[in-house]
């Protein structure tokens, strides 16, 4: 004969094996809620103050052109956060075009098989986990600013003119 458990006990049951999902589903996906969210993680490989990575044609072109680099690190396809901030230096660089070049890595936060982009490798090089990252890099190459998630129009333009030397 098979022994039926309480309907109490059934509950109770339940209770814990839902609570463990619960708490299961809250702790695993962390380390990859960071692209998604827009919330970068640690500090990145690169400082304020060291000579930036200038290792791609397009960064090595701005560089050459004596422009000050708006380098964002991020996918505003898949980022809200990421979005923002590439409206806003889109605008900033429209409106200084003559000294300063936009440029996007769409690095991932996350390793996939197949080759490493570009973009991944380059976001290797500067350290970055997350996103968005941004990066002001002076006409001289060197890192002047560096913005950690989400950044304001009005807060990434004061540093733009600081490094500009522009009231």
């Amino acid at each position: 004969m098979v022994e039926r458990q309480s309907p109490m006990k059934s509950f109770l049951l339940y209770l814990i094996v839902s609570f463990l999902c619960l708490c299961i589903s809250l702790v695993f996906p962390v380390s990859s809620w960071a692209g998604i969210r827009g919330a970068p993680e640690g500090e990145s490989g690169v400082k304020i103050g060291d000579k930036a990575p200038l290792e791609t044609e397009d960064l090595k072109r701005a560089h050459k052109e004596g422009k000050v680099i708006l380098l964002m690190f991020g996918n505003p396809d898949h980022c809200r956060y990421c979005e923002k901030v590439w409206f806003n230096i889109m605008d900033i660089g429209s409106r200084y075009e003559q000294d300063v070049a936009v440029i996007v890595k769409r690095h991932r936060a996350a390793e996939f098989w197949g080759p490493e982009s570009e973009d991944s490798a380059l976001g290797k090089r500067y350290g970055v986990i997350g996103e968005p990252w941004l990066f002001i890099i002076g006409n001289e190459g060197i890192v002047r600013y560096i913005f950690r998630g989400f950044a304001g129009l009005t807060e990434i333009e004061s540093q733009l003119k600081k490094v500009l030397g522009t009231p």
